[in-house]
Formats: C-alpha cells, sequence, structure tokens
C-alpha cells in the first residue's frame, strides 16, 4: 500500500496517531524516502523536512537508538542541519545525552524552542529520559545525596540539599527510601535478568566512569 505524501499534515497525524515510540519509528522510518527526494527537488520544502527528520530523530532517542541518531544526523541535508535552529537543537541535545549531562540534557528540552507540534514528542522524551536515568542511578548507587539525585532528574539542586520534602518525596514515591539521620536517598534496588548480566556489568562500568567525575 502506497503511503500518503508527506507534508506537515500528514507527518502531524502520524505523530498523534501512534500508539507508541516503536511504532512511531517504524512509521517514520518509512518516510524517509520521501524526505530525502523533498530535499533535491524544487521549492522550499525547508520547514518539512526540518520537522520531519527532528521528529525522526525524537522516535530514536524514545527507542534508545543512540548510535543510530548520530548516524540520521548525517543524513540530514548539511546546509538544513547547519542552519535550522530544531535542527540545532536536536544535535545539541544529541551531545548532552551522549555525554551523559543530565542537567543540560532537562535544559536544552525545557528552555530551548521547540515548534508546537513537536512539544508533546519533546515532553514525552524528557519522561523517558527521566525514567531511564532514575533506573540507572538505582542500579548505580545504594545511597546518594538527595542534591545529586535531583540534577539527575532535572529537579531543583538546591532544594534538594537542604532536604525540601518535595524533593525528597519524588523519590520516596518511586519506591526509594530516606535516611533522615545520613540525609541519604536510597534507591530500590531493581531485579537483575541474569541473561543480560554480561551486558549490565558493561553498561554500569560506563555509567560509573561518567557519573563519577560529575557527581559525589
Amino acid at each position: 500500500m502506497d503511503l500518503p505524501s508527506l507534508s506537515a499534515e500528514q507527518l502531524s497525524a502520524v505523530l498523534n496517531a501512534a500508539r507508541s515510540p516503536t511504532e512511531l519509528h517504524k512509521k517514520l522510518s518509512a518516510y524517509e524516502a520521501q524526505a530525502c527526494l523533498l530535499s533535491v527537488t524544487d521549492g522550499d520544502h525547508s520547514d518539512l523536512i526540518s520537522l520531519f527528520y527532528s521528529a525522526f530523530f525524537f522516535s530514536h532517542l524514545l527507542t534508545d537508538q543512540i548510535n543510530e541518531a548520530r548516524a540520521m544526523t548525517q543524513r540530514v541535508p548539511e546546509d538544513l542541519s547547519r542552519n535550522d535552529p530544531t535542527l540545532q537543537n536536536c544535535l545539541t541535545l544529541l551531545r548532552a545525552v551522549w555525554q551523559r549531562k543530565y542537567e543540560q540534557v532537562y535544559t536544552i528540552l525545557r528552555q530551548l524552542p521547540w515548534p508546537e507540534t513537536l512539544k508533546p514528542i519533546v515532553n514525552s522524551y524528557e519522561v523517558y529520559f527521566q525514567e531511564k536515568t532514575l533506573n540507572e542511578v538505582s542500579r548505580a548507587y545504594g545511597a546518594i545525596r538527595p542534591a545529586a539525585a535531583a540534577g539527575y532528574l532535572g529537579l531543583d539542586t538546591a532544594a534538594g540539599e537542604k532536604g525540601d520534602p518535595a524533593v525528597i518525596q519524588k523519590f520516596t514515591a518511586c519506591g526509594w527510601t530516606w535516611d533522615e539521620k545520613a540525609k541519604l536517598l536510597c534507591p530500590k534496588p531493581i531485579p537483575t535478568d541474569p541473561a543480560n548480566t554480561g551486558h549490565l556489568s558493561n553498561e554500569l562500568s560506563h555509567i560509573m566512569s561518567l557519573i563519577g567525575r560529575t557527581k559525589s
């Protein structure tokens, strides 16, 4: 069955109809050939191409395909990638995610300008990134100071430093415990799948090497 022609309206319909990040990524993948053709046809389709590749980029992040997201950015028309503000925001976000600069990721998602059509998927990625980071921190730490924990989830680190109940509650609601005497949060243990033990060991080594540079 032939795909409907790529347009701003059709792209918006795809974004709204997708029932999961995986489905969204699959549908957008099918449209990339059309986006490539638009980039070499007469007429200015830069806004549509920018919107398509930005949405496609977030679909990669939402399905945890960071390497593939990097490869995708290389397929964007060079002039557009270099000059389009939204695609530049995507590249800035990619660098922050790749380098695990947690607080910077939240700043980019929350403060940089994003087109209205993209805002739902940007918000979805913020939630996904928080949940993914929460799991990583839960595996990496037996206990952690509230300010450091707050930074990982994009919360107010100054409030965390003071032991603000609102910050503490964000974590205890996820099953963490609060050691009032030691002023430490204790993550909820996450069961390990024996089939992924080797992969998890490598992942944790990478996580610890990176977070150890910026947190204490």
